[in-house]
């Protein structure tokens, strides 16, 4: 039987390598998400937080679409669809990296909506996210 310490040391020191490299990156992980369904509090988990959240039920149509970064990003791409609509694109305006971004957002009906966001780094890194929220 091996001890403990000589079981656990590769991995740790694999760990202990690893972890460094991640921090340097300030975007380390983030295209993970951009892969991945989202799901409640995801984009919150990546340090994205939106407006609408993530299924929130407004009381009228939201009048503006809005993202909160960690790092400095430019929105570049919204849609929206709703159940049975076309999917629309809202015009997003042209503008410098800020941690804030926003798009006005079309009246929208009461009903479900899906609406879908890029938003591009300094670096050239791109951002995806989706938010399912509901108009009532």
């Amino acid at each position: 039987m091996r001890p403990l310490i000589s079981t656990l040391a590769p991995a740790l020191a694999l760990a202990l390598i690893s972890t460094p490299a991640l921090a340097q990156d300030p975007h380390a992980g983030h295209g993970a998400m951009a892969a991945a369904p989202a799901k409640s509090g995801d984009h919150a988990a990546h340090g994205v937080v939106t407006s609408p959240t993530e299924g929130e039920m407004t009381h009228g149509t939201p009048d503006w679409f809005t993202a909160t970064f960690e790092h400095p990003m430019t929105l570049t791409a919204v849609t929206v669809a709703g159940e049975g609509k076309p999917i629309q694109s809202v015009p997003v305006a042209a503008a410098a990296a800020t941690t804030e971004v926003s798009a006005d957002l079309p009246d929208l009906t009461p009903g479900r909506y899906v609406l879908t966001w890029t938003a591009k780094g300094a670096d050239g890194h791109e951002m995806t996210g989706t938010v399912r929220f509901m108009v009532h």
